[in-house]
């Protein structure tokens, strides 16, 4: 993936309800796309369908840091 989508955080240090033992914390649009990074790294797909999950990741990176500066 590229930089901007670089996991810094993985799904199993994500806090949730089973580990806080209360309500589950929404994740930060930054959280949310490492999250479905990461997931898309350990999917089972082809070379042209991991291409087009980094290109959507890479969008929505854009996306979410140009909101961010806003």
């Amino acid at each position: 993936m590229s930089e901007e989508v670089e996991n810094t955080e993985s799904p199993e240090q994500m806090p949730d309800q089973t580990q806080t033992g209360g309500a589950a914390t929404p994740p930060t649009p930054e959280q949310a796309l490492n999250t479905l990074a990461a997931a898309a790294r350990q999917a089972r797909l082809t070379y042209d369908e991991h291409a087009a999950v980094d290109g959507c990741a890479r969008v929505i990176a854009e996306l979410v840091q140009g909101a961010a500066s806003e």
